[in-house]
């Protein structure tokens, strides 16, 4: 009996301590998606989709949630799109809420690296609404970098960012630079290095970014894709092998040809003389 009583005791704590530890996961906004990037076509950063133009036709998909931090908050369900090129990545966040409010934003926090420490977080790309209906939609995209949980605008403004609101449902895009040269870098953005993989953060709020605290948080993981190399074109590299071969085979016949007129005239002469 006491066997028995002893493994239901060490089942309820190894229970206790996986719940403990799911729910600390979540909370603590642990990234629960990694992304490895499709190479595409660049997207116009405007808030629409043309799929007529093949717009995020690459882009790798999946749907995360923005959460508070009440363990009660069901959260935003939120569609991820990660895409990127030579030169950018590009990201598109869409969600659907009953009723939105006429100042909200939704941002992207970049980490130095992949750390997911809070402290890690310093570059913020924002789309923020002043006025946010069908009829008027007035927002701007901001800059900014992080110290200890504040937003300030940077000096200069790296990439880009649009949304649209369409009925319920809306749709922002952000274009952030990859692979800056060392003369554009500015010393507060995270500049995202090919082959290295960094965490970004996903925020939305209402109000304004600083004055909001109140925001739904999640945290996903991205892996900077080198650029795909061209595939070598087997028909060039048997062109090229021919003409070698060809010019190969007239250099030699050219100096045979300079060769025997030389020993046709050594002949002549030794006949002329003789």
């Amino acid at each position: 009996m006491k066997k028995k009583n002893s493994k239901i005791i060490l089942f309820l704590i190894v229970f206790n301590l996986l719940f403990l530890l799911n729910f600390l996961t979540l909370n603590g906004y642990a990234a629960v998606e990694s992304f490895e990037p499709d190479h595409g076509l660049a997207p116009e950063i405007d808030g629409e989709i043309d799929s007529s133009a093949k717009e995020w036709e690459n882009a790798s998909k999946e749907v995360i949630k923005l959460k508070g931090t009440s363990p009660t908050d069901d959260g935003i369900t939120t569609s991820i799109w990660v895409m990127q090129n030579d030169s950018d990545l590009f990201i598109s966040i869409q969600f659907e809420i009953l009723g939105h409010d006429s100042q909200e934003f939704v941002g992207i926090i970049i980490s130095s690296g992949k750390s997911e420490s809070n402290s890690s977080f310093t570059d913020a790309k924002i789309v923020q609404f002043n006025g946010l209906s069908v009829a008027d939609q007035n927002f701007r995209y901001y800059d900014y970098y992080v110290i200890d949980g504040v937003f300030y605008l940077d000096q200069e403004t790296n990439g880009d960012g649009a949304a649209l609101l369409d009925e319920n449902k809306i749709i922002y895009e952000f274009r952030i630079p990859v692979n800056v040269s060392e003369d554009d870098k500015d010393d507060k953005d995270v500049v995202l290095d090919f082959g290295e993989i960094y965490a970004f953060q996903i925020i939305y709020g209402e109000g304004s970014v600083n004055t909001n605290t109140n925001k739904k948080i999640n945290i996903i993981t991205i892996e900077i894709e080198y650029p795909p190399k061209e595939p070598t074109n087997i028909w060039i590299l048997v062109h090229n092998i021919l003409c070698i071969i060809i010019f190969m085979g007239l250099g030699a016949f050219f100096g045979f040809y300079i060769y025997k007129i030389m020993v046709i005239k050594k002949k002549y002469r030794k006949k002329v003389s003789g």
